[in-house]
């Protein structure tokens, strides 16, 4: 049977009403959201741009410069903007810095962060609304917590944990360090051609704020940060009697930074424990030369003589009265170069700082004469016993007559309570059992537990650590169990250390 062939069957499609496509403006028009998100964006970058941080801060964000960026002196502001009330915190909610944190504050309970007055720092009264928050004043005592009654070369602010820190000025970060000794987790921050305090209105110098004890810090080796940006929350890092925040600024001729006017071995040689030689203000006029007044400081609101430029990495300085030059960089920097690039440049300027300054220290009573001496100074960290102590001092590098080490003697009180630190003491012997000044120290020492469980800070010992062939290392023990401290590789052991309550 033969297929017959279907007629081909076409349908067309004739709109009734022919829609128009409304021009690509008539839609951007009509939709709000997208105008009100453009401005906001608009406002975010003139405010930035014409704000605190001025042009060229914001341009060098941009093209991420790092350590050859413009820093431009734009002022000061305080290392925190805002504190509790604690008269009000205690009396209305029962709030305690020691155990409640800055989140738990009321908000209403918040104020400004109280004036540094010195003649009432002086007259340090606990109970007072500035004892309350300036714990500690420069120059200050930790048994009395008066200005000038000590040598502590900072100022303490009592705050609760996870109180914002801010930099009190457009700065280049040197130093981020966590889990030294004394001053815990800390920022060092680089201020170049800031208004010198011996004459603010002519000169311009080079300053170094800290900021220790924090429990975090949002920035890394390298990064410029501008005036009153947050880089890191307050906590009780390091050994602290409570959640505070030590601030210092250091002077750009001090010989490290952060300065402490005294090591452990200059307290030892005076009869003095380290918290002890703070009280009595030992080296105070130490601390007087290498540090500035850092409350007075930030609340002078100092002016520059003329609007300066300062490249971070450069002692130029720039009118800007001028049109200045605008450098930019072919290929924005990395993170990676940025750090680099700006460590390479504090190691060669501490190593000129420190071969300007050849000399050994000469104790007597409560003064320091600068020696000149032979010896080639370098940089060693010292862990030492204060509330804010100092983590680096220099000393001489191993000479040929080094001793070599046969053994250590590991010394402490025999007991422990479980809530504090406890203070162990390693010593270098030779073979005949006496101490070993000068040290050939060829591996690296390291603590642990041969029984029961602890911290140490810090974990490895090495040469540069040890003066007059000690070192102090403190243990956080883990527990309520006989704690045996093993020093390897030595393989020495100590004599137990028993839980008491």
């Amino acid at each position: 049977m033969k297929q017959q062939k279907l007629p081909k069957v076409r349908f067309h499609h004739t709109p009734l009403h022919r829609r128009v496509e409304p021009h690509p403006l008539m839609f951007l028009i009509e939709r709000s959201s997208f105008w009100i998100a453009t401005l906001s964006v608009v406002a975010f970058l003139v405010g930035n741009m014409v704000g605190r941080h001025g042009w060229y801060t914001f341009w060098n964000s941009v093209w991420g410069e790092g350590s050859s960026a413009t820093i431009v002196y734009t002022g000061t502001v305080p290392p925190v903007e805002k504190v509790p009330d604690y008269v009000r915190w205690a009396q209305e909610y029962g709030g305690d810095p020691h155990l409640h944190t800055f989140r738990q504050v009321p908000q209403d309970l918040l104020v400004d962060l109280p004036q540094y007055d010195s003649l009432t720092q002086i007259d340090h009264q606990e109970n007072s609304t500035i004892g309350q928050v300036y714990s500690v004043g420069y120059m200050g005592a930790y048994s009395t917590g008066g200005e000038r009654d000590g040598s502590h070369p900072g100022v303490d602010i009592r705050m609760p944990v996870g109180t914002p820190i801010l930099s009190i000025a457009n700065g280049v970060v040197t130093e981020v360090k966590e889990g030294d000794a004394g001053f815990g987790t800390f920022i060092v921050i680089e201020h170049p051609n800031v208004p010198d305090p011996a004459n603010p209105k002519q000169q311009t110098t080079t300053i170094y704020s800290v900021y220790a004890h924090l429990s975090v810090a949002y920035i890394e080796e390298g990064m410029v940060v501008h005036k009153g940006e947050r880089i890191a929350l307050s906590g009780k890092s390091g050994f602290v009697s409570g959640p505070h925040l030590h601030f210092q600024i250091d002077r750009d001729d001090a010989p490290w930074h952060p300065y402490w006017p005294f090591t452990t071995s200059d307290a030892r040689k005076a009869g003095y424990s380290t918290a002890d030689a703070v009280n009595a203000g030992l080296h105070q006029a130490q601390g007087l030369l290498y540090t500035v007044h850092p409350m007075l400081y930030v609340q002078s609101h100092y002016a520059t003589p003329a609007t300066l430029v300062a490249s971070a990495d450069s002692d130029e300085v720039v009118d800007s009265e001028e049109e200045p030059e605008v450098k930019v960089a072919q290929r924005p920097l990395t993170l990676a170069e940025r750090v680099s690039r700006m460590r390479s440049i504090r190691e060669e300027r501490i190593r000129q700082r420190l071969a300007r300054r050849k000399f050994s220290t000469v104790v007597q009573a409560d003064t320091v004469q600068p020696v000149l001496d032979s010896v080639v100074v370098s940089k060693s960290t010292i862990v030492s016993a204060s509330l804010d102590e100092p983590t680096t001092v220099p000393s001489a590098t191993p000479s040929q007559n080094a001793e070599p080490v046969h053994t250590v003697s590991v010394e402490h009180d025999g007991s422990f309570s479980g809530r504090s630190w406890e203070r162990i003491e390693i010593t270098l012997l030779n073979t005949d059992g006496q101490r070993v000044s000068t040290p050939n120290l060829r591996k690296d020492i390291y603590l642990r537990t041969a029984f029961g469980k602890s911290e140490f800070r810090p974990t490895v010992l090495k040469a540069e650590d040890f003066v007059n062939g000690s070192a102090v290392v403190y243990m956080l023990p883990r527990g309520q169990r006989t704690v045996v401290i093993s020093v390897q590789p030595f393989n020495v052991l100590s004599r137990p250390m028993k839980y008491q309550r």
